[in-house]
């Protein structure tokens, strides 16, 4: 992919369950993470698939502000979702 990625948020939605992973069938998305108790962290790692990936793996993300990744896919469990309010965006209406 040669081509700039730029996404803007037209759809979201919260994620709630994390048991089987998540994704949006292969269109990319954005994730916000909210933390539920304050903290001076900045960021953590998901471990997630972005859209030129051919794995997951660990990435970081911000905590409280979208990631600019274009994210395909979250891992099992790669978020704790008792710690965080997970949150997708997408550039579509999905």
């Amino acid at each position: 992919m040669n081509e700039m990625y730029s996404l803007r948020i037209l759809s979201k939605g919260q994620v709630t369950d994390l048991s089987k992973g998540f994704s949006l069938g292969g269109k990319p998305f954005s994730v916000f993470l909210r933390p539920k108790k304050v903290t001076m962290e900045l960021n953590t790692l998901i471990k997630c698939k972005l859209i030129c990936d051919d794995a997951a793996g660990n990435f970081p993300v911000p905590l409280g502000d979208w990631t600019p990744g274009a994210v395909t896919e979250i891992s099992p469990g790669a978020v704790d979702l008792e710690e965080y309010d997970l949150f997708w965006g997408a550039g579509e209406k999905i």
